[in-house]
Protein backbone atom coordinates (compact mmCIF):
# COMPACT_ATOMS: atom_id res chain seq x y z
CA UNK A 1 0.00 0.00 0.00
CA UNK A 2 2.79 2.16 0.72
CA UNK A 3 4.49 2.19 -2.43
CA UNK A 4 0.82 3.64 -4.41
CA UNK A 5 0.98 6.03 -1.94
CA UNK A 6 4.66 7.21 -2.20
CA UNK A 7 3.27 7.01 -6.56
CA UNK A 8 1.02 9.68 -5.80
CA UNK A 9 2.88 11.60 -3.85
CA UNK A 10 5.76 11.40 -6.13
CA UNK A 11 3.63 12.75 -8.99
CA UNK A 12 2.20 15.40 -6.88
CA UNK A 13 5.48 16.74 -5.76
CA UNK A 14 6.97 16.78 -9.43
CA UNK A 15 3.83 18.84 -10.93
CA UNK A 16 3.68 21.08 -7.59
CA UNK A 17 7.61 21.50 -8.13
CA UNK A 18 7.05 22.56 -12.27
CA UNK A 19 4.48 24.49 -11.75
CA UNK A 20 4.04 25.94 -8.51
CA UNK A 21 1.57 24.45 -5.39
CA UNK A 22 -2.03 25.25 -6.84
CA UNK A 23 -1.30 26.88 -9.54
CA UNK A 24 -2.81 24.12 -11.84
CA UNK A 25 -5.90 23.38 -10.01
CA UNK A 26 -6.16 26.94 -10.10
CA UNK A 27 -5.60 26.98 -14.34
CA UNK A 28 -8.14 24.66 -14.40
CA UNK A 29 -11.54 24.99 -15.92
CA UNK A 30 -14.42 24.31 -13.19
CA UNK A 31 -15.57 21.50 -14.46
CA UNK A 32 -12.23 20.14 -14.58
CA UNK A 33 -11.53 21.25 -11.24
CA UNK A 34 -14.49 20.10 -9.69
CA UNK A 35 -13.56 16.35 -11.17
CA UNK A 36 -10.43 17.07 -10.13
CA UNK A 37 -11.34 17.59 -6.11
CA UNK A 38 -14.02 14.90 -6.06
CA UNK A 39 -10.48 12.24 -7.69
CA UNK A 40 -8.29 14.12 -4.54
CA UNK A 41 -11.81 13.42 -2.00
CA UNK A 42 -11.96 9.53 -3.10
CA UNK A 43 -8.35 9.12 -2.96
CA UNK A 44 -7.75 10.63 0.93
CA UNK A 45 -11.01 8.05 1.42
CA UNK A 46 -9.24 5.17 -0.02
CA UNK A 47 -6.69 6.27 2.58
CA UNK A 48 -8.06 5.77 5.16
CA UNK A 49 -9.54 2.44 4.16
CA UNK A 50 -7.91 -1.07 4.01
CA UNK A 51 -8.75 -2.06 0.58
CA UNK A 52 -5.47 -2.51 -1.61
CA UNK A 53 -7.72 -2.33 -4.97
CA UNK A 54 -9.85 0.50 -4.11
CA UNK A 55 -6.61 1.99 -2.76
CA UNK A 56 -4.75 1.44 -6.09
CA UNK A 57 -7.94 2.26 -8.04
CA UNK A 58 -8.20 5.89 -6.91
CA UNK A 59 -4.46 6.13 -6.48
CA UNK A 60 -4.74 5.65 -10.44
CA UNK A 61 -7.48 7.79 -10.68
CA UNK A 62 -5.58 10.85 -9.14
CA UNK A 63 -2.89 10.77 -11.11
CA UNK A 64 -4.92 10.70 -14.52
CA UNK A 65 -6.25 14.08 -13.09
CA UNK A 66 -2.88 15.95 -12.36
CA UNK A 67 -1.93 14.80 -15.70
CA UNK A 68 -5.65 16.00 -16.94
CA UNK A 69 -4.79 19.28 -14.84
CA UNK A 70 -1.04 19.77 -16.60
CA UNK A 71 -2.90 19.06 -20.02
CA UNK A 72 -5.29 21.63 -19.84
CA UNK A 73 -2.75 24.02 -18.30
CA UNK A 74 -0.59 23.68 -21.51
CA UNK A 75 -3.66 23.72 -23.88
CA UNK A 76 -4.46 27.30 -22.49
CA UNK A 77 -0.73 28.06 -23.55
CA UNK A 78 0.73 28.29 -19.58
CA UNK A 79 4.35 27.25 -18.70
CA UNK A 80 5.80 24.99 -15.93
CA UNK A 81 7.88 27.73 -13.57
CA UNK A 82 11.44 28.56 -14.24
CA UNK A 83 13.45 25.17 -12.70
CA UNK A 84 15.41 27.61 -10.56
CA UNK A 85 12.00 27.95 -8.15
CA UNK A 86 12.27 25.29 -5.36
CA UNK A 87 8.47 24.72 -4.16
CA UNK A 88 8.20 23.20 -0.38
CA UNK A 89 5.92 22.55 2.35
CA UNK A 90 7.03 23.44 5.37
CA UNK A 91 7.15 20.86 8.48
CA UNK A 92 4.01 20.25 10.06
CA UNK A 93 5.87 21.79 13.34
CA UNK A 94 6.13 24.96 10.82
CA UNK A 95 2.96 25.29 10.24
CA UNK A 96 2.90 23.82 7.20
CA UNK A 97 2.94 26.79 5.09
CA UNK A 98 4.28 26.56 1.37
CA UNK A 99 7.44 28.67 0.97
CA UNK A 100 9.03 28.88 -2.38
CA UNK A 101 13.09 29.25 -2.75
CA UNK A 102 14.48 31.11 -5.40
CA UNK A 103 18.11 31.16 -7.05
CA UNK A 104 17.48 35.39 -8.05
CA UNK A 105 15.25 37.86 -7.17
CA UNK A 106 13.50 38.92 -10.90
CA UNK A 107 12.06 35.14 -10.76
CA UNK A 108 9.49 36.17 -7.94
CA UNK A 109 7.86 37.24 -10.92
CA UNK A 110 6.86 34.07 -12.21
CA UNK A 111 5.59 32.34 -8.77
CA UNK A 112 1.68 33.00 -8.29
CA UNK A 113 1.52 34.97 -4.89
CA UNK A 114 -1.68 32.92 -3.78
CA UNK A 115 0.34 29.95 -4.32
CA UNK A 116 2.91 30.61 -1.62
CA UNK A 117 3.27 32.31 2.27
CA UNK A 118 6.81 33.21 1.76
CA UNK A 119 9.21 33.67 -0.93
CA UNK A 120 13.06 33.30 -0.09
CA UNK A 121 16.20 34.05 -2.54
CA UNK A 122 19.42 31.49 -2.17
CA UNK A 123 20.57 35.02 -0.91
CA UNK A 124 17.97 35.47 1.70
CA UNK A 125 18.38 32.15 3.33
CA UNK A 126 22.26 32.37 3.66
CA UNK A 127 21.74 35.82 5.65
CA UNK A 128 18.83 34.00 7.96
CA UNK A 129 21.19 31.31 8.28
CA UNK A 130 24.43 32.98 9.17
CA UNK A 131 22.00 34.57 11.63
CA UNK A 132 21.14 31.67 13.40
CA UNK A 133 24.52 30.16 13.67
CA UNK A 134 25.69 33.38 15.40
CA UNK A 135 22.62 33.13 17.80
CA UNK A 136 23.00 29.31 18.21
CA UNK A 137 26.45 28.42 18.38
CA UNK A 138 25.67 25.23 19.08
CA UNK A 139 23.54 24.09 16.31
CA UNK A 140 27.19 24.98 14.12
CA UNK A 141 29.20 23.19 16.42
CA UNK A 142 27.00 20.26 16.26
CA UNK A 143 26.72 21.02 12.11
CA UNK A 144 30.25 20.74 11.98
CA UNK A 145 31.21 17.75 14.02
CA UNK A 146 28.01 15.19 12.68
CA UNK A 147 28.23 16.18 8.71
CA UNK A 148 24.32 15.31 7.29
CA UNK A 149 22.68 15.37 10.72
CA UNK A 150 19.49 17.66 10.95
CA UNK A 151 17.21 20.21 13.07
CA UNK A 152 14.23 18.26 13.75
CA UNK A 153 12.57 20.17 16.23
CA UNK A 154 13.82 23.84 18.23
CA UNK A 155 12.19 24.88 21.38
CA UNK A 156 13.02 26.88 24.18
CA UNK A 157 15.17 25.10 26.83
CA UNK A 158 14.90 26.12 30.83
CA UNK A 159 18.84 27.09 31.27
CA UNK A 160 19.15 30.83 30.23
CA UNK A 161 21.64 31.16 28.05
CA UNK A 162 20.57 33.95 25.29
CA UNK A 163 17.84 35.03 24.01
CA UNK A 164 16.23 35.25 20.83
CA UNK A 165 13.15 37.15 19.65
CA UNK A 166 10.14 35.70 17.77
CA UNK A 167 7.21 37.01 15.51
CA UNK A 168 4.65 37.61 18.11
CA UNK A 169 7.55 39.71 20.08
CA UNK A 170 7.77 37.21 22.96
CA UNK A 171 11.35 36.00 23.34
CA UNK A 172 12.28 32.36 23.91
CA UNK A 173 15.95 31.15 24.98
CA UNK A 174 18.27 29.01 22.59
CA UNK A 175 19.09 26.26 23.07
CA UNK A 176 22.26 24.07 24.18
CA UNK A 177 21.02 20.97 21.53
CA UNK A 178 18.08 22.70 19.75
CA UNK A 179 17.32 19.53 18.28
Amino acid sequence: MMSIMESVDDKVKKLEQSWGMGRLERLASPALALKFEQARLNWKEACNKDDHNYLVQKGNNLIAGWEALEKYAISKGHKPTDGNIIFIVCPTDCNSRPIAIIEHEHLSKQIDPQSVARTYTYDELCRIIKFWEEKMETVTEVKNLFHGSTIEEVKPHEKQKGKLARDDDKEIEEDEIPF
